[in-house]
């Protein structure tokens, strides 16, 4: 794995339990596993889609792996009431170099983790020798190029294109939705189908405009002390992307928009 922009501290293990809350009516819809029985989740960090899946899905039991043991320790506590009654089992690994039995998993689920992998085709390689034949994978991905918001904020959009290149310099993918379809292809998955997945918001929808541009606000300063450590941004470009947050905040004519990507295959 890449090192990870956004820490690992406990605000940040914090932020992502709330992402996956927030985010739950965008990224799930689609998701189909009411048939399956053994999930293999690659990324499982902190536990936070896992609730999610395991709530959406009773007869449902998931593998979890994350590279970061301190992510799986909070992930243990998160998950220790489905992890005793044997619904979860955590693994502490590289998904580039897995050791789990081979053809045992029937689905696997991928979420926010392909832009920090060096080498994501490396990861759904090796994740396809452990599904069955005609399993499907879920990957749910960024595309950090698509962020707009409305009132212009120059300081903001520096501080994003600063957020995104830094992420390439430490070997992360801020674009990697728009990938998802080759590398699924070059790894060997059939019936590949990739979505767009937009979040868009303007003044039909005040409160869900308020609540993404404050989201994603968030996710701005989780790598606020990185960018200024590497002198990417200074604190004056700080106050006044924060100046532009308030302003975009008030204003009855803003817009939020943001789109993911979603892709599906199978193994053949």
């Amino acid at each position: 794995m890449s090192e990870y922009l956004h820490g690992f501290d406990r605000k940040e293990q914090n932020r992502l339990l709330h992402q996956a809350r927030f985010l739950e009516p965008y990224v799930y819809p689609g998701i189909d596993l009411e048939f399956q029985k053994n999930l293999l989740e690659i990324g499982c960090g902190v536990g936070a889609q896992s609730q999610i899946l395991l709530r959406r899905f009773p007869d449902l039991k998931i593998q979890g792996v994350d590279f970061n043991p301190q992510q799986i320790a909070v992930a243990e506590q998160e998950l220790r009431t489905y992890i005793k009654n044997g619904r979860v089992k955590l693994k502490q690994a590289d998904a580039q170099k897995l050791n789990l039995p081979k053809k045992d998993y029937d689905a696997a689920f991928i979420c926010w983790l392909l832009e920090h992998v060096p080498e994501p085709l490396k990861v759904l390689k090796r994740a396809r020798t452990h599904l069955r034949k005609g399993a499907k994978i879920y990957c749910t991905e960024v595309f950090n190029q698509t962020l707009f918001m409305e009132p212009y904020s120059p300081a903001y959009l520096k501080f994003w294109a600063q957020f995104n290149d830094y992420q390439w310099t430490i070997k992360g993918h801020p674009f990697i939705g728009g990938n998802l379809g080759h590398l699924l292809k070059e790894a060997g998955f059939v019936d590949i189908q990739t979505e767009v997945r937009p979040c868009h918001f303007d003044s039909r929808e005040p409160e869900r405009r308020a609540d993404f541009t404050e989201y994603f606000y968030q996710i701005l300063l989780s790598a606020e002390k990185t960018l200024l450590k590497e002198g990417r941004i200074t604190p004056e470009d700080l106050r006044e992307m924060k100046r532009e947050v308030e302003r975009v905040k008030k204003a009855k004519d803003a817009v939020f928009f943001y789109a993911f990507v979603r892709a599906t295959a199978r193994v053949p």
